[in-house]
């Protein structure tokens, strides 16, 4: 009896026996579930976290019977004009993998399969931050320690004031903190008290930890405080670290407040990260005017990035189809269709 064609990653990593799991390390870290993926593989729904029109993802897997450290590929797939997976290069990393490990994949490698392996354009340089919020979430999903850096963040976080350099900081302590609030009460209540005063260099990359984990009520009722500040910085990084939570009902209130007077990294942080709270007509509109005021290039990067959501292009494409813009939309969308055009 022939073995089964394999057409799919999902069946290439069940037919080498390996348990696994799959996230979109593009926007937020985002755990896919194995029906979903499948269902993107087959091009039976689109991706629903593009980012520039590609798929960026991280496969964590290892064998079923054995008892060994995972294994992780970062890998970036080109998306197609609807979001759907090019299927061609999907194939085309399949048939590296196959022809260097075989079946073989959680066993060990040589240096010649590594090299092999290392030789396919789909592979994915994670940033330091998505790599830290990887190892973060995997790290508290095994029921595994933090990083050596955790003990030394946490102190930090919960006392600023105490005789700690928060520049002996490391990057991963703050990034396995940021995991770890639903677990760690008294460390999200303290940075819900502190998250304003922290030094700037400390504030912005815990934000951006904050944004790829979920967070606590109490932390988030803080952070929509600060939303309100006059210092845009502050309110900049408390957006991102509401990321998590942009779907519920005060989040997209506070953030309707702040996009006709948000500056330009605060639309940049709600396409990017806070794109659920653009899911209805008068918040979408109220967007698209917003980036109207921007300069040419910044309206079509960010109209280019929401259009690709699926969660947003329909009404989007609706919208426009029903001309419910306003004239400096209208005149920023053909200066950009006429642009198109010409290139």
């Amino acid at each position: 009896m022939s073995a089964p064609t394999i057409t799919t990653l999902g069946e290439f990593l069940q037919a080498g026996q390996a348990e696994y799991k799959i996230f979109d390390i593009g926007r937020c870290l985002t755990e896919l579930s194995q029906d979903d993926f499948a269902a993107i593989e087959h091009q039976q729904r689109p991706y629903p976290y593009p980012i520039a029109r590609q798929a960026q993802l991280a496969i964590l897997f290892q064998h079923k019977q054995h008892d060994q450290q995972p294994f992780i590929w970062f890998l970036q797939f080109p998306l197609d004009e609807r979001g759907l997976l090019n299927l061609a290069a999907r194939n085309q990393y399949l048939e590296y993998v196959v022809n260097a490990l075989g079946h073989e994949i959680t066993g060990e490698m040589t240096e010649e399969q590594q090299k092999q392996l290392q030789q396919n354009p789909y592979l994915l340089t994670p940033n330091e931050h998505q790599r830290a919020a990887l190892h973060a979430r995997v790290q508290r999903q095994l029921k595994l320690s933090p990083s050596i850096h955790f003990e030394t963040a946490e102190a930090y976080l919960k006392h600023p004031k105490a005789d700690i350099d928060w520049q002996q900081i490391g990057l991963q302590g703050l990034h396995d903190c940021a995991a770890r609030l639903e677990q760690l009460p008294e460390l999200s209540e303290a940075i819900a008290t502190h998250f304003s005063t922290y030094p700037k260099a400390v504030r912005q990359p815990l934000a951006v930890a904050l944004e790829q984990q979920s967070i606590t009520p109490r932390l988030r009722d803080s952070l929509l405080e600060h939303v309100k500040s006059d210092d845009a910085l502050l309110c900049t990084d408390s957006l991102r670290a509401l990321a998590s939570v942009a779907a519920h009902p005060r989040v997209q209130k506070s953030v309707n407040e702040t996009i006709p007077d948000a500056n330009t990294d605060q639309l940049v942080v709600v396409a990017a990260r806070l794109w659920p709270v653009l899911n209805n007509e008068h918040s979408l509109l109220s967007y698209l005017d917003a980036i109207a005021s921007l300069d040419n290039a910044l309206f079509d990067a960010l109209f280019q990035d929401i259009i690709a959501l699926p969660d947003i292009r329909p009404l989007l494409l609706s919208i426009l189809a029903q001309q419910k813009q306003s004239d400096a939309v209208g005149e920023a969308l053909n200066r950009l269709k006429q642009q198109t055009r010409s290139a």
